[in-house]
């Protein structure tokens, strides 16, 4: 069975990039341009979720710290990506498991991603 990513980007271009970089890892994606709430993620079963820290009206800082405070959630890791200047505080505050500033460099993120699903390093170069 396929790895599940769940990305949650309100910005249509990114989200389209997001969910093109991920297929390359013949990982399954699920998109949602907004929040979700945690039975929905649940009921989803992501191995990872890549979240926009600005999604619209919420903050995907604040659904990481969510995640991360519950028993039954906490172990699902998060990327969270932003343009925020204070992005590493944000991911440090909110435990996201790893950051990634935008404009991203592709092998950055599908770094990041292998890593994360996988528990290993992973080259592009």
């Amino acid at each position: 069975m396929k790895k599940r990513v769940l990305i949650l980007e309100d910005d249509q271009d990114t989200a389209y990039i997001l969910g093109f970089l991920t297929r390359q890892l013949n990982l399954e994606v699920i998109t949602s341009n907004k929040a979700l709430f945690i039975p929905d993620i649940k009921r989803l079963s992501p191995d990872l979720i890549i979240s926009d820290h600005l999604l619209g009206i919420e903050l995907g800082g604040n659904l990481c710290k969510t995640l991360k405070s519950k028993e039954s959630t906490r172990e699902i890791p998060v990327l969270l990506i932003s343009g925020a200047v204070d992005l590493p505080k944000i991911a440090r505050e909110c435990e996201a498991d790893d950051y990634v500033a935008k404009p991203f460099e592709s092998n950055e993120i599908l770094d990041k991603i292998w890593e994360l699903i996988y528990k290993k390093k992973f080259s592009f170069a």
